[in-house]
C-alpha cells in the first residue's frame, strides 16, 4: 500500500468515527429528541434534523451508491475514497442497502486501481526477476 492509500483509509476511518461520535452525542439520546421538539430549539438541532432528513430519504445511501458507480466506472482516487467513506457513514445511518453497495463499488475500484499499479507494465521485467 502506498502513502496515498493510508491517507485514504485514515479519511474513511475519520469520517466514520466522527459520524458515530455525533450520533452518540446528538442523535441517539432521547433528551435531544425532546429538546429539538421544543418551541425554541438549540443550534445543535439543525444539523441533527438534516442528518435525520437525509437518513429518512435514503440520501446517505443514494449518494454513496452514486459515488461508488462513479468510482467503479473510472473515477479518480478521491471519488473512490469518498464512496467508501460515505458508504460506511450511510451504513451507520441506517441506509445500509445502498450504502453498502456504494462502499463495495468504491472499495472494488480502489483495490483494482492499487492492484493495477502493483503489476509490471506489459513487456517489462517480471516481479520475480
Amino acid at each position: 500500500m502506498t502513502k496515498r492509500d493510508w491517507i485514504g483509509l485514515a479519511v474513511v476511518a475519520g469520517a466514520l468515527g466522527l459520524m458515530l461520535l455525533y450520533r452518540a452525542i446528538y442523535v441517539e439520546p432521547r433528551a435531544w429528541g425532546a429538546a429539538c421538539a421544543a418551541a425554541t430549539v438549540p443550534l445543535a438541532c439543525h444539523p441533527r434534523a438534516a442528518l435525520l432528513w437525509l437518513q429518512h430519504w435514503q440520501l446517505w445511501g443514494g449518494g454513496a451508491l452514486l459515488l461508488g458507480l462513479w468510482a467503479f466506472l473510472g473515477g479518480p482516487f478521491a471519488v473512490r475514497v469518498a464512496a467508501v467513506a460515505l458508504g460506511a457513514v450511510a451504513t451507520a445511518n441506517y441506509n445500509a442497502t445502498w450504502g453498502m453497495l456504494g462502499l463495495l463499488l468504491g472499495a472494488w475500484a480502489w483495490i483494482g486501481a492499487a492492484k493495477s499499479r502493483a503489476l509490471p507494465a506489459a513487456g517489462g521485467p517480471s516481479p520475480t526477476a
